[in-house]
Parts: C-alpha cells; structure tokens; sequence
C-alpha cells in the first residue's frame, strides 16, 4: 500500500496518514484507499464461509468504488487535474474496472456467483487407497454455498484428511479468481492514489518487491486463503494450514 508513515502522535486524520511534522494532503482519499485494503483482507479471511465472504466483497467494491469519488472531493487541493482525467480514461477501457463499476447495480448476490463458483474436495493420504496409486483423485466439486466446515463436521466420519481448494468467480470476468481480481483493482487505485500524492509534493512508501505483479506483498499468495488443508487429530478433521492475520503491510 502507497501509505505516508504514521506521524506518532496525530491530531487529524491528515497528520495519522502523513511522514512526522507534515500532514496527508488528501487524507479523504488516502484513507478510503486503506479501507480497500482492510476488506480484501477480511474477504480473504472469511474465504471459506460463502455469506460473510459475499458481504465482504460488497463492502470492498463499496469502498473500491469510493476511492476515486474522495479523489474528486479533494481536487481543489492540485492546480492542475488533468492527470487524473487521464486515468479515468484508461480506467474505462480495462474490464476489470469496468466490472467493478458495473456491480453498482448487479450486487454479490449468490446467483451471480453461482455459474462461476466452485468447491473441490480431494483425500490426503487416504489408508484404503494402493500404495501404487499416484495422488488422491478428487472427490468431485461440491456446493460452494456450504461452508468447509460443514463437509469437515457434517459429512462421513474419516480417517483421513482432505484439501478442500475453493474458486470464487462472477459473471464477466471469464472464471478470474476474485480475491486476484480485487487485488488488481487495489493495485490500480493505489496507482492513482499515489500519483496524487506525489503531483503534491508528498512522500509515500512503496511495499511492491522485485518482480511482484502486487503492489503490496500481503495480496500475492491468494492459494494460502483459497486451499484448506485437513488432518486427523485425536480423532477430529481438523484445519491446520489458516492463515495467521498479517500485519496491514
């Protein structure tokens, strides 16, 4: 995220987003963009419980949708805004945020994500398999409206664990993940954001690494939210692999 450093101790919210003994010139904005952020994360913590993952990813493209509207509002703090006339221009030909700006009508309903949607369920390392036997075939896709905690608590009684690997997708972005769909959208309006900063004399830091397609690391490794791992422990399917919540950075 193209965030000022937190001054230590801020008066304003322009003084909480800026380098110490300076002020955020467009705080508005700077600070629609970090709750951007904060719902894709949110998203990708609750990737595996359909509804409240729906409801996050209504609030994300909220907020997504929001950011360049803050923009606006604070125009009057840049002699010249053509620059961002330009981006809105780009903007329109990209079909990610043409998509974007089309949900304002369609909604996350689960019928809009249902022709696109999946959950497949694989077998680790099941006992009754031939030790000649390559991998664990999948067990097939499954509803992806049920949460992976009902096929771990509900279903048959196991003595082996599963990979459950879930897809979220819509109509209109040709089966893309969703959780990299709105990373890339976040990428493109910290682009922006970031540009406004710096036509305004401001300082941001950058957290993109070397060859990343991601503006921030915390958004390139969406398997470890999309791929639940299972394992027996005294007893019980269990999962082992969640994801720790990472620092905002």
């Amino acid at each position: 995220m193209s965030d000022i450093m937190p001054s230590r101790k801020p008066k304003t919210l322009a003084e909480k987003l800026a380098t110490d003994g300076s002020s955020c010139p467009i705080p508005a904005t700077h600070d629609r963009l970090a709750e951007v952020h904060h719902w894709w994360h949110q998203m990708a913590e609750l990737y595996h419980e359909p509804d409240p993952f729906r409801y996050r990813l209504s609030a994300f493209a909220q907020a997504a949708r929001g950011v360049t509207n803050m923009l606006q509002k604070e125009k009057a703090a840049f002699a010249n805004f053509g620059f961002y006339e330009k981006w809105v221009i780009k903007a329109k030909t990209d079909p990610i945020m043409k998509w974007l700006d089309k949900t304002r009508t369609r909604g996350f309903h689960q019928s809009a994500l249902a022709p696109s949607s999946w959950l497949q369920i694989e077998c680790f390392h099941n006992p009754r398999r031939s030790i000649w036997d390559e991998d664990d075939s999948p067990l097939g896709t499954e509803d992806p409206f049920q949460c992976t905690h009902y096929y771990m608590n509900v279903g048959p009684s196991t003595d082996h664990g599963h990979n459950f690997t879930r897809h979220w997708s819509m109509d209109g972005l040709n089966g893309r993940e969703l959780l990299d769909v709105c990373a890339y959208i976040y990428d493109q309006l910290d682009e922006i954001v970031t540009e406004a900063h710096e036509r305004l004399g401001a300082s941001v830091a950058s957290y993109a690494q070397p060859g990343s397609l991601r503006r921030l690391p915390c958004m390139e490794n969406i398997d470890q939210y999309r791929i639940v791992k299972t394992r027996i422990r005294r007893g019980k399917e269990v999962w082992i692999n969640r994801p720790h919540r990472q620092h905002i950075h």
